[in-house]
């Protein structure tokens, strides 16, 4: 991977933004990987040596570093922590390190540690992710001999909390909340693990033109809405989420307004590193889905 410094951070900075002790593995996959798109990993393969990321967009991830290293250092009692595990799942070795496995009677409970925002919290919008991967976790661990519960818990800490904001309905009372979670059986786990690699062995054999697009899904897209505009007002008088309920409040108006097809506006591009060597993302920018983020 190749660090570009648009802004000009000084040595310290950089020094620090480009520290990495991740302990990669070029003959494993590991679970947070199984869970990208697939189109997203195979193109990431193809052009490792040409990978480039500015040293800011690394600044949110050394927040998660930071917190998780703080909480390793503690050596909790009765917990294990930070242990990278491995199994072989048909043709590759599939791995994941646990941040908490924490000793009750005679079995294990999964801790995960999370730095997100509120919004993902009060949202919802990664639930179907943590879950996933602590499913994962979970399999590997009953791989590796732990007996551990279906029941896990997030350890949520909000980088982006605010004490103004507590008395809000919905919004956390404080900057941290323990959320807990009803994990996939081995079953489950095993097939989703089945499906994914199936997949991933498929298209990183395939050239970019060949390559499954990124789903909405995994775009992490919004909805098409329909824009009701008038003649001479820069704001709609009515967005509408399907068609046909703009096509309903149409009847009651005159000839100076007009439908707006608005497609859903897709988030993940701007976090994707592969962007430059995408064919989907060239197109969801010219159909006005995307910005253009490398002008």
């Amino acid at each position: 991977m190749k660090y570009t410094n648009k802004h000009n951070f000084p040595d310290f900075v950089k020094q620090w933004l480009e520290f990495d002790e991740y302990d990669y593995d070029e003959n494993a996959i590991s679970a947070t990987t199984l869970m990208k798109p697939a189109r997203a990993y195979a193109l990431g393969k193809k052009h490792k040596d040409e990978l480039e990321m500015d040293l800011s967009d690394l600044i949110a991830s050394r927040y998660g570093t930071a917190i998780h290293d703080s909480v390793e250092k503690i050596n909790l009692l009765g917990c294990k922590q930070e242990e990278r595990l491995k199994k072989a799942v048909m043709n590759r070795i599939l791995t994941g390190k646990f941040d908490i496995l924490k000793q009750i009677d005679h079995r294990w409970e999964l801790i995960d540690v999370k730095s997100t925002s509120v919004w993902t919290f009060i949202y919802g919008s990664r639930d179907e992710d943590y879950i996933k991967q602590l499913s994962i976790y979970r399999w590997l661990a009953v791989q590796n001999q732990y007996d551990v519960m279906q029941k896990a818990k997030i350890w949520l800490i909000f980088t982006d909390w605010s004490q103004s904001k507590a008395k809000q309905e919905s919004y956390p009372d404080t900057r941290i909340v323990i959320k807990e979670v009803d994990l996939w059986s081995d079953e489950k786990t095993l097939k989703y693990l089945g499906e994914r690699i199936t997949l991933f062995n498929n298209v990183e054999r395939m050239e970019e033109k060949d390559m499954p697009d990124c789903t909405d899904k995994e775009l992490w897209a919004k909805e098409d809405t329909w824009a009701i505009m008038k003649e001479g007002r820069k704001s709609a008088v009515k967005v509408c989420k399907s068609e046909t309920e703009a096509d309903e409040v149409m009847r009651a108006l005159d000839e100076k307004h007009k439908t707006v097809h608005r497609p859903g506006k897709v988030a993940r591009c701007k976090y994707c590193n592969v962007r430059k060597f995408c064919s989907q993302y060239k197109k969801l920018v010219s159909e006005g889905r995307c910005e253009d983020l490398d002008v």
